[in-house]
């Protein structure tokens, strides 16, 4: 798993642990638009650089987990906006002291990003779908007249995870190479991309799939059985770019080099 912290619900009281001058305080851990936050009791409020060093002592039930903030960088993006990104460690309760929270990315990076959700502030890495989404520009917390992020954040991560059902049954493979693109132009297709059409896709999943990306892992035949939705849009003939552009439902596309069966 690249995510972490799926069942720690952060950002009720805490006890925090500051670097220099070391002192222990109470106060509040937010995410704000993809980034920490730490509202102290005697006002102070601390973000990015500032959070290097600090530990999070996280009280869940009559466990206690120590997040240690080592390290914030900033990533460009095309929007203009850098993306806050956090080396998070983990103290573990076997004992092992301090092993990373993530998994490493494609660029060999251990890094994440905090993201507010119903059951409180979840962990997401790079190395995740939902993280992979951000750094491509579907921001779920960005609001937007000219597109909908948070349906495109959605909608990427079940492409990411080759989810086509929706139902957070991934079927893809670690390394595998997809182009993605969207209606929006945020994500624009690779002009020189040989790789066939695989799916267009909305915020509850694929909407038509061409091909299925890891033949092995599911099969056009495996879909229509699961998926009664999707059995009149299966195949290159009934699942085509040109056919999807007007589909009211479709925000992303993805190619993908089929595997054999």
């Amino acid at each position: 798993m690249s995510t972490f912290a799926n069942a720690l619900a952060l950002g009720g009281l805490l006890s925090l642990v500051l670097p220099i001058p070391v002192q222990a305080l109470n106060g509040r851990l937010e995410a704000d638009r993809g980034e920490f936050r730490l509202r102290l009791d005697d006002g102070r409020v601390l973000e990015r650089q500032a959070l290097i060093g600090t530990r999070v002592v996280i009280r869940s039930g009559t466990q206690d987990v120590t997040l240690l903030i080592d390290a914030v960088e900033e990533e460009n993006s095309t929007s203009g906006k850098p993306i806050v990104l956090y080396r998070l460690l983990i103290d573990s309760p076997e004992g092992q002291r301090w092993h990373d929270a993530c998994e490493p990315d494609t660029r060999g990076r251990r890094l994440g990003l905090p993201l507010l959700k119903e059951t409180g502030i979840a962990i997401t890495c790079t190395s995740g779908a939902e993280g992979k989404c951000i750094l491509m520009g579907y921001r779920p917390w960005e609001a937007s007249a000219n597109a909908p992020m948070r349906d495109l954040h959605a909608a990427c991560i079940h492409l990411v995870r080759a989810d086509y059902g929706g139902d957070d049954h991934a079927t893809t493979r670690d390394g595998t190479v997809i182009d993605v693109y969207d209606r929006f132009g945020i994500q624009k297709p690779e002009t020189t991309d040989s790789m066939p059409f695989e799916a267009a896709w909305g915020k509850h999943g694929a909407v038509c799939v061409a091909h299925p990306r890891i033949a092995q892992n599911v099969t056009l035949d495996d879909l229509a059985k699961a998926y009664p939705r999707l059995r009149d849009t299966l195949g290159s003939e009934a699942c085509t770019e040109e056919a999807m552009r007007g589909h009211p439902e479709v925000l992303l596309f993805n190619r993908s080099a089929p595997t054999a069966p």
